[in-house]
């Protein structure tokens, strides 16, 4: 065992402040690349999180093309798409196409807001919008 000076010699070098000091930049020097290896990983996971939604809309997308495939494999799938793509039909049959109002000419009023205060009057006078 330690004797009670040698306890207090290493007490004092231990506590002193140069060996904090020294301490505390080897902790800086040990958290830097601690700190990137932990952007890195968040970063990855980032990338996972986004392949995986990618790859869950592909997966969507893919068996939404297998259907498409399956439908225009019959006769009477490529009938209907023809007939929705081209806007077609048979002999002896009509089309009749149904169009809706455009939105643009709809007539639309508006109707100016009275409800300013005074004190919004004085600050649009000094050139504080209130809104």
């Amino acid at each position: 065992m330690l004797d009670i000076r040698q306890r207090t010699k290493l007490r004092r070098v231990l506590y002193a402040k140069p060996t904090i000091i020294a301490v505390a930049i080897l902790v800086a020097l040990l958290l830097h690349p601690v700190w990137g290896m932990y952007k890195k990983s968040r970063d990855a996971i980032a990338r996972r999180d986004k392949a995986e939604t990618e790859l869950s809309s592909l997966t969507a997308r893919e068996i939404e093309l297998d259907l498409d495939i399956a439908r225009l494999s019959t006769p009477g799938g490529v009938e209907a798409e023809i007939r929705e793509r081209f806007m077609v039909a048979k002999e002896g049959e009509k089309v009749m196409i149904i169009a809706e109002p455009d939105a643009e000419k709809a007539h639309t009023v508006t109707v100016p807001d009275d409800s300013s205060s005074f004190l919004n009057n004085v600050a649009d006078m000094f050139g504080f919008s209130g809104e």
